[in-house]
């Protein structure tokens, strides 16, 4: 007799299955819903302003800490058409004639407006650097990859001669004939 109370008192202190499968059932329900709020919150919870503050200073921090610009945060790019140029090579061979597109890229809209009120300096200074190319280098990738960072370069160059803002994120070719 002593033997079944004892046989029955472990029989309920064991879980029976059911409970058993209730219980795993209630941890995989966690589990799951917990990564499901971790993904949330990492795929979607970089709306929130403090913590945006909180990165915008450290990344501020970080800039004046390595660099002598401070770090500026990236707005939207803006695209610059100037008017299509067009010139007379110098060297003689099969192309006598250029005509270039360009389009700038910047994210600073007083850069846009420099470039507006300096529109006829720009234009020269392009001119005069387009008419003196070489058809030959112009006419491989790398050769039009030179040709777009010069020009970046001339653009930056001529608006900080002028005193205003410089930050060209590029030069785009909307147009490139050579005939």
């Amino acid at each position: 007799m002593a033997k079944n109370k004892k046989a029955e008192t472990e029989d309920a202190a064991k879980p029976s299955g059911k409970w058993k499968l209730i219980i795993l059932i209630l941890l995989v329900v966690l589990v799951l819903a917990g990564g499901g709020a971790a993904a949330y919150f990492l795929l979607m919870g970089g709306d929130d302003p403090e913590a945006t503050e909180g990165e915008e200073v450290v990344a501020e921090q970080e800039a004046t800490a390595g660099a002598a610009a401070p770090a500026v945060a990236l707005g939207p790019m803006l695209y610059r058409p100037l008017d299509s140029m067009t010139v007379n090579l110098s060297a003689e061979g099969p192309v006598r004639f250029l005509r270039v597109g360009v389009t700038v890229m910047t994210r600073d809209e007083a850069v846009a407006a420099a470039i507006e009120r300096h529109l006829p300096m720009i234009r020269n200074d392009f001119l005069a650097h387009l008419a003196i190319q070489d058809y030959t280098k112009l006419n491989t990738p790398e050769g039009k990859d030179a040709l777009r960072e010069e020009l970046a370069e001339m653009l930056g160059a001529a608006l900080i001669k002028a005193g205003e803002p410089a930050q060209i994120e590029g030069i785009l070719f909307t147009d490139l004939v050579m005939q």
